[in-house]
This record gives structure tokens, C-alpha cells and sequence, in this order.
């Protein structure tokens, strides 16, 4: 009886701690090839911007709203991506390093980089003629 209790009160931690976290099933990116809901606030404007988190590169953010447009990091305030909690956000006033945007680009709907055709194939599938830029 002893035994089953000690291994009973050594195994409670595990099963506790394999459940720490926000579950997959609450992650859009993990269950399905969109990316991550965003909300941007660009320097100079009084609203956010949001969308879904197309790609994430050295030149800036590209998301899809009603169209895809690209705000460089010169231009983004700041960035909040939903339910991913505050490691993933960009705060007011941080310099995105290139560690940063490595961890952001899995949540996107194009990780590898959205450019040259694939970026072509996706603006035309969109109807959108060009991308949008906010530098």
C-alpha cells in the first residue's frame, strides 16, 4: 500500500505539469494552415490594424485583412498576437531582433516567407494587383 501511495504522489506532478500552458486546440495556427490573429498599431495612427499574420521577415509584417499589406518595423508600434500571451507581443518602443522575428514567423500563415511568385500566386488568388506597403 505504501508503494502505490509513493508512486501515486510522484506521478501527480507529472500529470499536473504535462498540462501547463495554452493547449494546442486553442492555437489557430496549430490546427489549420492560417496564421495568427493580429492587431498592429503603426506609429502615427490611433487605431489597430488587424488581420491574420501572413509573414514575418528582416523587411517588416505582412497580414491579410481585407488586403495584404506589409508595415516594415520602422513603421509598427507595436504588435499583439492573440491568445499567444505577452512573450510573442511587441511592446511600444522594442527593437524587433532577429531571434524575435524568428519566433513570430512559425505563427504565420507563410513561416518559409511570402516573395517573388508565391507572393505573386497569392495576390492574384486574393484579386489584389500589388502589395500594400506601410513604410
Amino acid at each position: 500500500m505504501t508503494r502505490f501511495l509513493l508512486r501515486t504522489m510522484t506521478l501527480i506532478p507529472l500529470f499536473v505539469a504535462c498540462n501547463w500552458g495554452t493547449p494546442p486546440a486553442k492555437v489557430a495556427p496549430a490546427n489549420g494552415p492560417q496564421g495568427a490573429r493580429v492587431a498592429l498599431r503603426l506609429c502615427g495612427e490611433d487605431s489597430d490594424r488587424v488581420g491574420e499574420l501572413f509573414s514575418v521577415d528582416s523587411v517588416g509584417v505582412t497580414i491579410r485583412d481585407v488586403k495584404v499589406i506589409r508595415v516594415s518595423w520602422t513603421k509598427l508600434a507595436a504588435m499583439d498576437i492573440k491568445d499567444m500571451g505577452s512573450a510573442y507581443d511587441v511592446a511600444f518602443g522594442e527593437v524587433v531582433t532577429p531571434a524575435k522575428r524568428a519566433k513570430l514567423a512559425p505563427l504565420s500563415r507563410f513561416p518559409q516567407g511570402l516573395s517573388g511568385t508565391l507572393l505573386r500566386s497569392v495576390l492574384s488568388t486574393l484579386g489584389q494587383s500589388a502589395l500594400e506597403e506601410v513604410r
